[in-house]
């Protein structure tokens, strides 16, 4: 049985060409309700599905063992965190992303936020707004040390985006590549030493329990008190109390969140009282550009699946 349930969230012509491919190979489909996520309502809607089109959704334990027809899951985009990926290699259920396809829409979310800080731009516009007029102490972007902490696709994407504004790039990663690092024009910083030197500091890494919580009161206070935070990879990196402390006595300059420790945010989410961050609801991703390429990437695995046994990028 060919039978693809799709759960990924975009604009419904964005998924044209990826429906157009399905087709031709003769592959059902069906769209889900992404609003729709409890573990119950995942379940019912995948009931009779072999495949599904994962997006942000959470594909638990339960809701895989509960699934007795699914034989994999294909996430639109990067990130595979809210599979519980142990589980699906016990149950044989393959994993798959699409990685790289969104690095140049995030990378340019990291640099409006990056620019929008650095200027002071958010502070002004609610000035303006309450009667208030006159410049406020801001500092340029040229010159500056960026540090990368993470040093993938995104990462690189973004210091491509940095280099005209003549910044000092630097980066950290487990996984060092000399060669991209040497054509970036990049240098390797122990984590130490990017967060006491960085006047800016983005976050591209996956949510481990190494990098839970990475972010905190003992990484915010070796920062600059001019330092600005950007976090577009995942909402775990970042202790969001400690951050909400730090920002309010001074301890750095500002931040940038596009994710968060929990999603959707509550409605007492305490980073909305801080004037000095900015909050984006986890759409760094989400252009036309990259969404309509990641859909039909997602439908070409799973094209692959059903014609080769395996999509080309198995996580599992």
């Amino acid at each position: 049985m060919r039978n693809v349930l799709i759960m990924a969230d975009a604009k419904r012509e964005y998924f044209t060409q990826a429906e157009r491919m399905l087709r031709k190979n003769r592959i059902e489909y069906s769209f889900g309700d992404p609003l729709d996520t409890g573990e119950e309502a995942l379940i019912r809607q995948a009931a009779h599905s072999t495949v599904v089109i994962a997006g942000s959704e959470r594909w638990t334990k339960n809701v895989l063992m509960n699934c007795k027809e699914l034989k994999a899951v294909i996430r639109c985009g990067t990130g595979y965190d809210g599979v519980d990926v142990n589980a699906a290699r016990k149950l044989g259920i393959q994993v798959a992303n699409t990685p790289g396809i969104n690095a140049y829409a995030v990378a340019e979310m990291a640099l409006s936020m990056i620019l929008c800080l650095q200027r002071k731009l958010k502070m002004y516009d609610c000035a303006i707004r309450n009667g208030g007029w006159g410049p406020l102490p801001v500092r340029e972007l040229r010159g500056k040390t960026a540090g990368l902490i993470g040093f993938g696709g995104i990462a690189r994407q973004l210091a491509r985006l940095l280099a005209p504004f003549d910044c000092r790039l630097k980066a950290y990663d487990v996984c060092w590549d000399d060669a991209a690092a040497e054509a970036l024009g990049v240098e390797f910083g122990e984590l130490e030493e990017i967060f006491s030197t960085s006047d800016i500091i983005s976050l591209h890494l996956p949510l481990l329990p190494s990098t839970k919580h990475m972010i905190c009161k003992e990484t915010l206070e070796m920062m600059k008190r001019e330092c600005i935070l950007i976090n577009t990879s995942r909402g775990g990196i970042v202790n969001t109390e400690d951050l909400c402390d730090a920002l309010r006595d001074q301890v750095i300059a500002g931040a940038g969140l596009d994710v968060h420790e929990l999603e959707p945010v509550p409605a007492d989410y305490r980073p909305f009282l801080e004037p000095r961050l900015i909050l984006s609801p986890h759409v760094a991703s989400a252009t036309r550009e990259a969404a309509e390429a990641m859909i039909q990437e997602a439908a070409n695995e799973v094209i692959r699946f059903y014609e080769e046994g395996a999509p080309a990028h198995l996580v599992c």
